[in-house]
């Protein structure tokens, strides 16, 4: 991608079409599941990682001018994410300062956290810093103020240095009717509101580093679904018992138990657990490219609210393919295999052990058979 920046733009876009092909590699991968449903996901895959890595790169790619956008929408859904989540996320320089203004919102979670870099374009995305509900400070109005940088300050700060290059904002409920999201804006402290003009050397920046996350990010999550299939099938286990390719910089008080299910048409498993009472759990499921099923549709999450208990107080899940056809029912949607992922967030209890078994759909009870 590197040339000479005087060249016509027609010039820049073949080398950038050129650039792109290495994206292609991650579906010859001897491990990538040769089925035609997780070829067909993994095309559209790379193309929306395509404008996600241009939005990163470029839109969101300049810590002088940052934007504080969504990450996902029901078009583009990555990273396993939840649909009980709402997420803002933008880039930063560790070594300036920066202010989060707006309105708090009613969601039961909040999180503002700062990592290390976003998985998928830095080779590392730890947790340096954060503030959760517990710990911000909301003014009588409702709105509120976050200092972020290396220098301390009042009131609601998260400290940062030369490793921080990215945040996030996180917020969580069991069920939106009726909530209000937190509205926010990043500003620069002391850096100039008006963006310089287009060029040409900043879109050549922009598609080098866009064809660089197309070729990087699949074969990142792509690498996570390996570990999974090849090591934890049909059971869970806690993810701070899993390999360092799961760690994924994991939100304040988040933890996950994860496993791979694979099963036959005719075969469900079921799932068991006995939780503590939490601010939050959900269990959810993602395909191969760490898409997330049915994002925002019936059947493809359930957490502590909406979850119906036994009564004994355990929970029963169901997953299996086609649509739901009782309670706690997570539909694979066509899907053999994938992730399952549940999130235990904002307890100091350990996450709760998960019984499995797979059974044959006719053993099932009637209302779910």
């Amino acid at each position: 991608m590197r040339g000479d920046n005087e060249a016509g733009g027609d010039d820049l876009w073949d080398r950038f079409c050129d650039d792109l092909k290495r994206a292609g590699r991650v579906l010859r991968r001897p491990a990538t599941p040769g089925d035609e449903l997780t070829r067909a996901e993994g095309l559209r895959f790379l193309v929306r990682m395509v404008g996600i890595g241009f939005e990163n790169s470029f839109d969101l790619g300049d810590p002088e001018h940052p934007r504080l956008i969504p990450m996902i929408d029901p078009l583009k859904v990555y990273e396993g994410v939840t649909s009980d989540a709402r997420y803002f996320h933008s880039f930063i320089d560790g070594t300036a300062s920066y202010r989060i203004v707006g309105t708090r919102g009613n969601a039961p979670l909040i999180e503002v956290s700062v990592y290390t870099g976003k998985a998928g374009i830095h080779e590392k995305s730890h947790q340096i810093g954060a503030l959760t509900e517990r710990d911000l400070v909301i003014a009588a109005d409702g709105t509120l103020e976050v200092a972020l940088g290396p220098d301390p300050q009042p009131g609601n700060w998260i400290p940062t240095s030369a490793d921080t290059k990215y945040l996030m904002v996180r917020q969580y409920a069991h069920d939106w009717s009726g909530l209000e999201e937190a509205v926010l804006r990043i500003e620069r402290v002391g850096g100039s509101a008006r963006r310089p003009p287009v060029s040409l050397e900043a879109i050549e920046d922009g598609l080098r580093k866009t064809a660089e996350f197309a070729a990087t990010a699949p074969g990142f999550w792509a690498d996570i679904s390996d570990y999974w299939a090849g090591a934890v099938v049909n059971r869970f286990v806690a993810q701070r018992q899993a390999d360092e390719k799961t760690d994924i910089g994991a939100p304040t008080g988040h933890h996950f138990s994860c496993g791979w299910f694979r099963l036959a048409p005719d075969e469900a498993l079921v799932a068991t657990l006995s939780p503590q009472e939490v601010p939050y759990w959900s269990l959810g499921l993602a395909n191969y490219w760490y898409e997330t099923l049915g994002f925002g549709e019936r059947g493809s999450e359930i957490n502590d609210r909406t979850s119906i208990r036994e009564p004994d107080g355990s929970v029963r899940a169901v997953i299996a393919d086609t649509a739901p056809r009782g309670p706690n029912w997570l539909d694979t949607r066509g899907h053999r295999e994938g992730t399952m992922i549940f999130r235990w967030s904002r307890s100091s209890d350990p996450v709760p052990p998960i019984q499995s078994a797979v059974v044959k759909r006719s053993d099932l009870p009637e209302s779910e058979a």
